[in-house]
């Protein structure tokens, strides 16, 4: 089987990956599995995740020799989950240069074809992160304002 269709699936704890003067919740992928990855080719590997059987999408991401999955507040809390709390972890490698983009955002970008052309040009890892900007948003109001911010650094970078 390939790397790439097989589904990979580890327990572990939820850790605290210490980052000078910040701090990420983890879970830390193990070294028997992160050996048969190819993180050569993708160092931030793009995973589609289950943690606990909470769907995540996210990345392994290289640090302190480990790589590691971030689990954002949100999705703690969504999954009533801390540090030191035991979970079983099981993804399969995403499409590396897939990108989920808003509703809201995917909305503004048709009616700009200005826009649309700069976002179409864009890495799929700046695409992820303007995405992130506006999906990130809690309130409607939020992801509005946001979507008008993206649209409008597209349009200056012209």
């Amino acid at each position: 089987m390939n790397v790439f269709d097989e589904l990979w699936e580890f327990e572990t704890e939820v850790a605290y990956h210490d980052f000078g003067r910040m701090g990420y919740r983890v879970v830390y992928l193990p070294e028997h599995i992160r050996e048969k990855l190819p993180f050569a080719q993708y160092p931030r590997l793009r995973v589609d995740a289950e943690v606990n059987e909470y769907p995540l999408e996210g990345a392994f991401v290289p640090g302190q020799g480990k790589h590691y999955l971030l689990l954002s507040k949100r999705f703690l809390k969504q999954a009533t989950l801390s540090v030191g709390d035991r979970v079983s972890v099981n993804f399969k490698i995403a499409d590396q240069d897939a990108v989920s983009v808003p509703d809201e955002l995917s909305l503004a970008l048709r009616h700009n074809q200005d826009a649309q052309t700069i976002w179409e040009s864009l890495t799929p890892g700046k695409q992820r992160g303007l995405a992130y900007r506006v999906s990130s948003a809690r309130t409607a109001l939020t992801r509005s304002k946001r979507v008008i911010e993206v649209i409008s650094t597209l349009l200056e970078a012209t």
